[in-house]
């Protein structure tokens, strides 16, 4: 675009009878910029038109936002480059700002190693008692119920540990790359709460290797939480396709837990979902997901699983937005398999 003023002015000149390259010389602007007012493709003062690349990402985008809140601005653009996404990382963040998406946790701090204290002693443990970590459980979690299973202070149980842990212990997300955990920290957490190393790289996220895993952060299944004798909410980390508990049969709401037992194609759905997130990998999966459930929430069929799930669960409000997603959620599943089956109909795909 160039401003309007030279626009009039081209288009003038070559009333006068100039040349494109006369014009383009006179204003010292590019021939192609030229000849673009003069045939009249743009208004003098219209900006360039572009594409919206961003539009067939915005659900997904929003999505995933919203799942894992310190996902940060660059490792969504990372995620939306990998599915198709072609604008640049400021586009991409213009986008984020117009459409009112936030990318900030809110409460993070950035972290900081911690040095070991004066006269620190590392005791390889164990603890009195052993506590399991719950599957997707994190750092700062699991250390507060090791030490509250032992009666102690988790002050008590991060000076036995290397600092990584007290770090991780007092800060809001334990996925953040900066860090890492080395294998000798891995081995001196299993040795202080008696559990192995293989059982807490395959359950604490925060220990695995390969950088941050696409996830979305809730609180695990209630009754999956009863079967490690915890009775509260625990904080984990799930894989970003999962909404559902198909063993309990119980819906991981934003909210809300739901037992789902009187539906039970949504359990089913469930584990479709885990299947097409094998087969098709996670992020694209997620973004047939997203795309598919702008036309799935609020359909008779979707009503209906709404009204059984009301009757059946005391208390449930059938037009609450965790009921909605869970009674809509076998048809969204649906329609996501079949974009995901049929070239073009999602973007980045095979044509």
């Amino acid at each position: 675009m160039i401003p309007a003023a030279d626009a009039l002015r081209a288009i003038a000149l070559a009333g006068q009878g100039q040349n494109v390259s006369e014009i383009a010389r006179d204003l010292g602007h590019d021939r192609k910029t030229i000849r673009i007012y003069l045939n009249g493709h743009r208004a003098p003062g219209q900006p360039r038109q572009h594409a919206d690349s961003f539009a067939p990402f915005a659900a997904y985008v929003r999505q995933r936002a919203a799942d894992d809140p310190h996902l940060r601005s660059m490792g969504l653009h990372r995620e939306a480059a990998a599915l198709g996404y072609a604008g640049s990382y400021s586009a991409f963040t213009r986008e984020l700002r117009g459409h009112g998406i936030t990318v900030s946790c809110g409460t993070c701090r950035d972290w900081k190693p911690v040095p070991p204290s004066r006269g620190q002693e590392r005791s390889p443990g164990p603890l009195p008692f052993r506590t399991a970590p719950v599957t997707g459980e994190t750092i700062a979690s699991y250390l507060a119920r090791a030490a509250a299973a032992s009666s102690l202070p988790i002050e008590a149980v991060t000076r036995c540990l290397p600092p990584w842990f007290a770090a991780r212990a007092g800060g809001c997300d334990d996925l953040a790359v900066t860090g890492q955990p080395q294998p000798p920290d891995i081995r001196h957490l299993a040795a202080l709460t008696g559990t192995t190393e293989t059982a807490l790289r395959h359950a604490l996220p925060s220990l695995a290797a390969g950088g941050r895993p696409p996830v979305r952060a809730v609180f695990s299944c209630s009754r999956c939480s009863a079967r490690h004798g915890q009775r509260s909410p625990v904080p984990v980390h799930v894989p970003a396709y999962q909404r559902v508990c198909c063993r309990h049969r119980t819906w991981l709401g934003r909210t809300m837990q739901i037992d789902v037992t009187a539906v039970p194609d949504i359990a089913a759905a469930g584990r479709k979902a885990s299947r097409l997130a094998r087969n098709y990998g996670v992020g694209r999966f997620v973004l047939a997901e997203t795309t598919a459930r702008q036309g799935t929430i609020g359909k008779p069929e979707a009503l209906r699983r709404a009204a059984s799930l009301a009757l059946a669960v005391p208390g449930l409000d059938p037009g609450h937005p965790d009921a909605a997603e869970a009674a809509a959620y076998p048809q969204t599943i649906k329609v996501a398999a079949a974009f995901l089956r049929t070239p073009g109909a999602l973007p980045g795909g095979p044509e």
